[in-house]
């Protein structure tokens, strides 16, 4: 409100200034004058950016393609006082993929929040999003995983960790054939599970390029094909002498090579002599 009497007396001020040859409205104000305030009144009184609420950011990917954007929210707003942070909620989640106007959004990244499946319907019509981070969201469960593979085709990494994703989760994102990347550690999510899922998206989905992150203690999950290509260069290596398989540490000592200084006498030297020689 005081932003807006503000501009109201300024206005007033550089209206009072004016020459009377200038035309004026039925209101005794310049055409000109009149469209400038009331373009600075509807700024005053716009709501604060959902975006910019969260500390955000929407940015180019880069200058090689303008027309896909990463966009970053931040978890919570940040206040001085614990009690007084406000966590992304789904509501303002809607809003602040509004204010993209349409843009196309290749990365996303909103941990921490306290965003749902429902946040999820936002982003319906995101056919180019590739990247998707909602670790920490808690309240992410498999009914998110059942549209995130229904509005998103062509995702390539997607962040579970720290949410309530199952093993029946995974289920759905059996459609999402360019997946090379998923995070569910400190999840609902099973070692078993996992591994069955990522098999099966190599038999159903034709996706043998996929790595899961399951968490500490486990086996890793892998690329089957990165695996094969693995196997495929050892065995390579080994048929051209390259690698002993049966390597029992019987390979003699390599010797140090001489006439290199040594630490030590470089420390030596830094006492007294600069350490480049400048000419």
């Amino acid at each position: 409100m005081k932003k807006t009497i503000l501009l109201i007396v300024t206005c007033q001020l550089l209206l009072a200034g004016c020459q009377p040859a200038i035309a004026q409205t039925s209101k005794g104000v310049p055409p000109h004058a009149e469209q400038k305030f009331i373009k600075l009144a509807q700024i005053a009184m716009t709501p604060s950016s959902m975006i910019n609420k969260y500390e955000g950011l929407l940015m180019q990917i880069s200058k090689a393609t303008p027309d896909i954007y990463y966009l970053l929210l931040r978890g919570e707003t940040y206040e001085e006082e614990i009690e007084d942070r406000e966590k992304l909620n789904d509501k303002d989640f809607a809003l602040a993929i509004q204010e993209t106007e349409g843009r196309l959004i290749y990365e996303l990244n909103a941990r921490k929040g306290a965003l749902s499946h429902m946040a999820i319907e936002s982003l319906n019509g995101q056919t180019e999003l590739r990247k998707l981070n909602l670790a920490g969201n808690r309240t992410i469960d498999d009914e998110a995983c059942k549209k995130i593979a229904a509005y998103l085709p062509r995702l390539q990494s997607l962040n579970l960790y720290g949410t309530s994703v199952s093993d029946k989760g995974l289920t759905y994102l059996l459609d999402l054939q360019e997946l090379r990347s998923l995070h569910v550690f400190d999840t609902k999510v099973t070692w078993n599970g996992a591994n069955e899922f990522r098999a099966k998206m190599e038999s159903i989905s034709g996706n043998d390029d996929l790595e899961i992150t399951v968490g500490h203690g486990t086996p890793p999950l892998g690329s089957i094909k990165h695996g094969e290509f693995l196997k495929a260069t050892y065995q390579k290596n080994v048929d051209l002498g390259r690698l002993d398989p049966n390597y029992i540490g019987r390979y003699p000592e390599v010797k140090a090579e001489t006439g290199n200084k040594k630490y030590e006498d470089d420390l030596k030297k830094e006492a007294t002599d600069p350490v480049l020689d400048l000419p």
